[in-house]
């Protein structure tokens, strides 16, 4: 998730400060909802002797950058803790996975996309008033 804003030529207020804040914490939760949306996995087979060992969940986590105004939100997988984790959970999904019900990054664009503006006009609202 990323937000830019349109600048204002004025000087920036203590509004504008605020706006920002709010903005950024929008991000940051949304993210965070992103990391334990695509972290929730499906129950594993029945009858499965496969152990899972809950490394691709921790491999999932977040990162926030912002700066001149702009902030920039992103969930994201370590491949060097868990290189399988483009075959599970990538763009490019093992159909396998995809039949057992495993979340891909797509559907991880779409949970993060749902409700994204209405959560920022609302937190920007709840600032200005």
């Amino acid at each position: 998730m990323e937000i830019i804003p349109i600048m204002p030529k004025e000087s920036f207020s203590s509004d504008t400060t605020k706006i920002f804040a709010a903005a950024h914490n929008v991000v940051r939760d949304t993210v965070a909802d992103g990391v334990r949306f695509i972290s929730d996995y499906p129950a594993q087979a029945a009858g499965s002797r496969y152990r899972r060992t809950g490394i691709l969940r921790r491999s999932w986590g977040f990162n926030i950058k912002s700066g001149n105004m702009r902030i920039e939100g992103t969930v994201q997988s370590n491949s060097m803790v868990a290189p399988y984790n483009r075959d599970v959970q990538g763009e490019n999904q093992k159909p396998l996975f995809e039949r057992r019900g495993w979340k891909n990054v797509s559907d991880l664009m779409k949970f993060m996309a749902e409700g994204f503006s209405d959560k920022v006009q609302k937190a920007v609202g709840n600032v200005l008033r």
